[in-house]
């Protein structure tokens, strides 16, 4: 909301604060000076001439800002401050075309010269990235929701780098340790689900190695099925069941 009570006062610079706390930095003052200059608001006018609102609006209007508000002060100084969106998946469709969602799920084309380090979602995607195309809305809409249950877990934050949809439509975790992938199934039960995999990771992996395993399955109740790396091609697979009770034991047995 725009902050203006001085009228006829010549403008005499536009200071831009654009906050990166965040850690974004897909916007930067040029930027932002190069909407104002296009609009024709520029030095020399009187505040009278400023359409404060309509200001603030055109610069929301970029992809990558949330909110802007415009102040001015009595020396005729305009200050805009810019809070830049905050993504929390990068996704990277079947066609090779790649795009974010912010943190209200808002589509944001990808920068070419800021990228955000967030969660990557490939695989069996067909969103195109375009904000009216809803063909794959309900796809887009889990993974949205996946990727924002991670930001919120200090842990998987830390772990998870990407986000695999299989041909059949499941989920799949890829974590930067460990030579394997993480089954999810769908994207219900998140919180049960990533529970016995801090389980299994604290009972199981740290006790055989991180590079055990080719497939951590977490899609069946109360139970984490692991396949081992030592399979042979063609061959039964060699499961590991870990039933996790609720008072958060691990048991180990091989079939």
């Amino acid at each position: 909301m725009a902050i203006h009570h001085q009228q006829n006062i010549s403008l005499t610079d536009y200071r831009i604060h654009i906050s990166t706390d965040n850690g974004m930095f897909f916007l930067n003052e040029n930027d932002v000076k190069q909407i104002i200059q296009d609009n024709n608001y520029d030095v020399g006018k009187t505040s009278g001439d400023l359409d404060y609102n309509r200001l603030e609006k055109i610069i929301e209007n970029n992809s990558y800002c949330e909110n802007a508000e415009i102040k001015l002060s009595p020396d005729g100084e305009v200050n805009v401050e810019i809070l830049q969106r905050v993504p929390v998946l990068r996704i990277i469709n079947k066609y090779g075309v790649g795009f974010y969602l912010d943190k209200s799920g808002k589509k944001l084309p990808l920068s070419d010269k800021f990228t955000a380090r967030v969660v990557v979602a490939t695989g069996n995607i067909s969103d195109s990235g375009i904000s009216e195309d809803t063909s794959d809305a309900v796809n887009t809409s889990k993974l949205f929701q996946i990727a924002s249950f991670i930001c919120t877990d200090s842990f998987l934050n830390a772990l998870i780098e990407q986000i695999n949809v299989t041909n059949e439509g499941e989920f799949e975790l890829i974590p930067k340790v460990g030579n394997h992938n993480i089954l999810l199934g769908d994207e219900k039960n998140l919180s049960e689900k990533t529970e016995k995999l801090k389980i299994f990771y604290r009972e199981g992996l740290s006790k055989v190695g991180w590079q055990q395993y080719s497939v951590i399955n977490l899609k069946y109740a109360n139970q984490v099925f692991a396949t081992r790396n030592d399979v042979k091609p063609y061959a039964p697979p060699v499961i590991v069941t870990v039933p996790v009770s609720s008072t958060d034991t691990t048991k180990q047995t091989n079939h």
